[in-house]
């Protein structure tokens, strides 16, 4: 008589994989060595090229999960999921197979290791990001915005948002890969002009909020402090370059 249910080795037959198990990667593409290969500085270039491409598509998702979340398109917000699983998966995963061999089994000098602790920062830093943006996603099927109709406006900004934040993040990525100061300044700028709309979305979520709407005002509320949240953080990343 079976009083604990089937045996171990029955049950992980019925098991399904999950998809974050199938990431089609193979580490053993990425050429690590106890000992670079080339020059250093070409091993570290080919990182940031890595860690630039991962940028792009973390603010590729961002902005399509703001058009989505904004337009109520379901599919759009699906399309996000996908988006990350096929492409910011993989390059989160090789970017941290890279630092971590960089940083724990090479023997690189104090700069060069400060740019590989950077590019890690970074990753964890654009990680967070990525989530955010699934966060958003998830939001769509729940949030209804007055000019659905209009197809570039929303009366919260938060297309304008997103569009300057990619471009926060953008700019904060490319200071430490260019190593142009003036990169990193520009993020923190143009976070005055976030905070701003920031504030008046949601002064303009309270003035409405009643007892019928609170749900979905909470629903918008929530997409725009994501949003904002992301501006904050490439402004962490910009901070180490200025």
């Amino acid at each position: 008589m079976a009083l604990f249910g089937k045996k171990s080795s029955d049950s992980s037959k019925s098991v399904a994989v999950p998809k974050a198990f199938t990431i089609q990667i193979d580490p053993s593409k990425f050429n690590l060595a106890t000992k670079p290969s080339g020059p250093v500085h070409e091993q570290l270039e080919t990182l940031k090229q890595k860690l630039t491409k991962l940028s792009s598509n973390v603010e590729n998702n961002l902005m399509l999960v703001i058009r989505a979340s904004t337009k109520k398109d379901k599919a759009l917000a699906s399309s996000a999921f996908e988006f990350d699983e096929r492409y910011i998966q993989k390059g989160k995963f090789e970017v941290e197979y890279l630092t971590l061999a960089y940083l724990n089994f090479q023997q690189l000098d104090e700069a060069d290791r400060k740019t590989v602790a950077h590019a890690r920062m970074i990753l964890k830093e654009l990680e967070r990001i990525a989530q955010f943006c699934l966060n958003i996603a998830d939001k769509t099927e729940y949030i209804q915005l007055a000019n659905i109709q209009v197809l570039h406006k929303d009366e919260y900004d938060l297309k304008l948002m997103g569009d300057d934040t990619a471009e926060m993040i953008k700019k904060a990525v490319e200071a430490f890969v260019s190593g142009n100061s003036k990169h990193a300044t520009e993020t923190l700028d143009m976070m005055k002009k976030i905070d701003d709309l920031y504030q008046k979305a949601v002064a303009k979520l309270k003035a409405e909020v009643n007892d019928s709407n609170i749900i979905n005002s909470t629903g918008i509320l929530s997409v725009v402090e994501h949003v904002h949240t992301c501006a904050e953080i490439s402004c962490a990343i910009a901070r180490h370059f200025c």
